[in-house]
Formats: C-alpha cells, structure tokens, sequence
C-alpha cells in the first residue's frame, strides 16, 4: 500500500478498504509504504498491527525520476501494489519501477491500473469510496463492508464506569491539529447548555494539550469533561479507551478531525462541522452523517459562521428529535458498519 502523507483522519478514512482487502486476500502480508509520514507508523498501530505486518515510513516515493526507480526497486517485489496517491507522475513512475504481478491506483477512469476497471468508474469523490473502488479492480466484484472497530473488554468496563446507563450522551469534539477547522469553543459551550436544556448530557472529549478547554468549562452543570491521560501503561490504549466511550455515546458532534473519523468507524453517528475542507471527500465513514458546511451559511471556508442553534438542530435531527434546518446536509457514509 502506497500512500503520501497521513494523518490519523487519512489513515481511519482507509480502514474500510483495509479490513477488505484483509478478507479478500487473508494470506497475503500488508506493508503500507508512506512518502512521507503516516499515523498508521505511531498512534494507529496498535489498531492496526493485526492488519498491517510492515509500516515503511519517509521512502521518499517522489522526485527525480533515475532516483525514484532506484529507490523502488530497492523496496522489492510485490504480488499486489495498490497506490492512494493521484499524482500522476509518481505513480506511473511506481508502476514502472515497483516489480509485481498487479498494480491498482485512484487516478481518474483507473488509468494505470489491471483488473476489472469498468467496476471503479466513474472515480468516486470520497476518499473511503475511491479506495474500496480501487479494491474492486483486484477482486472483481463489490468489497465486502468491514465490521465496526471495537474497544477491548477492559476499556469498555472503564467507559461503563465513567457514563453509565441512564442519561442520552452527547459527544463533542472541539479540537483539531488545524486551526482553521476549529469551531470557536463558545459556539461548542452554547450547544452544551442547549443540550442540557433539552435533558441531554454532553460529554467533552478532550485531548491531554486541551486543558485549558477542561478549565474554561470550569464545573459547567450537567456536563461531562473527559480529558485523554497523556501517557499510558500500553500501546493504543488512548485509542482503545476513546473508541470505547465513544461507543456510550448516542451521537457526536465534532469538527473535521481524529476523533470524529476514529468514532464514526466505531459506529457513533456523526453531526460534523466543515470549514475550509471538503465534506464530500473527508465526512467521516459513520452509521449517519450530517454535515454542517460554511458555505450554507454564506462562510464560503470559515467554519466560524456556522451558528451554535444549526449545530444544536443538527444534534437533535440525529438523534431523532428535531428537523433538519437550512444549512444541514444528510451525507450517506461511505460504508455501513
């Protein structure tokens, strides 16, 4: 597996054609190859560590061109090779310079690519579509849609503790490495209160350099702070604790980041919050979406005009409880779990 640069967002939004690809060829060992830097060498290994037997990081996949095939010979031979990238010139340059006996890609009309091509047209715009499209050119057929991830038994008693049976939980996700796909935190506090208004819990879940979000909500009433330990006794376990609450959750409300796409794949239908990315290529892979774009709301890519009661709305459409408003699109996702 060839792929650019990724964050933990990238890597979850692969998962699906993962796990497919690991039941249409259970044998084969997977090596996922990054140009550059991949979450799936750090955060998302543990995750994936059944999955994936070799994580290759900064090969350097691009460049000049006598260099580059050097460098991919170097790599070895595969049976399969299948490339996420869509630049043109570096993968033709990896189909030539790669030895295998079949090679797929995500360039427009499966260019390049063997197998069943007819089955990926046209190139679908989401991410997760267009890799299990991509899949379909190997296998011939449809993918088989992939189970939801899970949380291990010890991380499940632990969220049970920390929200138990009894109130409907609402998660929110206000962070992201990107600061402009951030919400204002106000905006986040108004959808908490109108939540508790409406005899909802809100749960904030919070990464360990988001203190001082923890802080500004103070003891706010009828809300749940939950902040990530910044060290943990084992590998993933952030992750694996994290999925696990996530899974007490009735719905999430969550800017265009990890913990949205981490969730979504967990199976918690997702309320997602879209500024200067592109929904129809990043929503997350959820049970059910509804996006919420600046755009709608005459933003064009600044996610600060999307207002607190649209979030609040599209919380409650969600969850069954209100209707959908101006601004809220229904996105299917890109694979049941």
């Amino acid at each position: 597996m060839l792929v650019d640069r990724e964050g933990m967002g990238d890597v979850i939004l692969k998962a699906p054609f993962l796990r497919a690809l690991r039941r249409a060829f259970p044998d084969h060992a997977v090596w996922w190859i990054a140009t550059h830097q991949t979450a799936m060498a750090d955060e998302l290994r543990p995750l994936f560590a059944s999955d994936v037997a070799e994580v290759i990081t900064h090969a350097a996949l691009d460049g000049a061109p006598l260099p580059l095939l050097k460098r991919l010979r170097a790599l070895g031979a595969f049976d399969l090779v299948f490339d996420s990238r869509t630049k043109m010139s570096t993968v033709a340059l990896a189909r030539l310079g790669l030895r295998h006996r079949g090679f797929y890609c995500c360039l427009p009309g499966q260019i390049l690519c063997d197998g069943e091509t007819r089955l990926a047209r046209p190139r679908p715009g989401h991410i997760a579509q267009r890799m299990l499209a991509m899949l379909a050119c190997a296998i011939g057929r449809t993918p088989d849609a992939p189970a939801r991830l899970e949380a291990s038994a010890e991380s499940r008693d632990e969220a049970f503790g920390l929200l138990p049976d009894g109130p409907t939980y609402v998660g929110i996700a206000p962070g992201s490495r990107q600061p402009d796909k951030n919400w204002p935190i106000a905006r986040f506090h108004a959808v908490a209160r109108g939540l508790v208004a409406r005899g909802l819990t809100p749960v904030f879940l919070l990464g360990p350099k988001e203190t001082q979000v923890a802080a500004d909500l103070g003891d706010t009433p009828g809300c749940v702070v939950l902040v990530a330990e910044s060290q943990n006794p084992r590998p993933g376990q952030a992750l694996d604790r994290l999925i696990a609450r996530g899974q007490r959750l009735s719905a999430l409300l969550a800017n265009d980041n990890g913990v949205g796409h981490l969730l979504g794949a967990a199976g918690v239908p997702v309320v997602s919050l879209f500024g200067p990315t592109d929904p129809r290529r990043w929503a997350p892979v959820a049970p059910a979406n509804v996006i919420l774009e600046a755009r709608s709301f005459d933003g064009d890519r600044d996610i600060a005009a999307i207002p607190a009661d649209a979030a609040l709305q599209a919380v409650m459409t969600i969850l069954g409880r209100g209707e959908a408003r101006a601004g809220a699109a229904q996105v299917p996702p890109a694979m049941k779990s």
